[in-house]
Formats: C-alpha cells, structure tokens, sequence
C-alpha cells in the first residue's frame, strides 16, 4: 500500500502543479483581453477624434472657399500680410 500511496501522493502533487499553470495561463489570457479591450477602445477614441477633426476641415475649408470667392481681394492682403510677418519674424530671428 504504501507504493499506492507514494503514486497518489505523485499524482496529488502533479495535478496541483497543473492547476497552478492553468491558473497562470488563464491570467495571462483575461491580461490580453483587457489590455485588448483599452486598445479597442483607444483606437475607437481616436477614430472618432479623426473623424471630427475631418469635418472640422472640410467645414473650415468650404468656408474658406466662400470667403475667397466673395472677396478674393481681401484675401489676397491677407495672404500678404501674413506672408510678410513670418518673413520679418525669420528675419529677425536670423539676426
């Protein structure tokens, strides 16, 4: 009996250490699918950030079109005026 017991005691030990590494295994995946669901939600995050920023442009643009086109004048001064201060800034910042 007690070569019985010894196997027993094998097998007791053998399934614990089993246990213990299934254990670990199943950590190990509910780790990546959290770390999977914030990556999900991140990029989810940052898809609709784009697509706002897409709208916000293209709103922004075709008001910009209108302005040119109803006063292509003003904004050509404009243009100017803003083309002439970044040179001036480079200027003096060389200097």
């Amino acid at each position: 009996m007690s070569r019985a017991a010894g196997i027993e005691q094998e097998n007791d030990s053998q399934f614990n250490l089993l246990a213990s590494k299934i254990s670990t295994f199943k950590n190990v995946a509910n780790d990546i699918n959290n770390y999977a669901q914030e990556d999900s939600t991140t990029l989810s995050n940052v898809s609709n950030a784009m697509s706002a920023l897409f709208e916000n442009v293209k709103t922004t643009s075709t008001k910009l079109g209108r302005v040119i086109a109803s006063k292509p004048q003003t904004f050509r001064m404009v243009v100017v005026g803003v083309l002439g201060f970044f040179i001036i800034y480079t200027l003096l910042k060389l200097i």
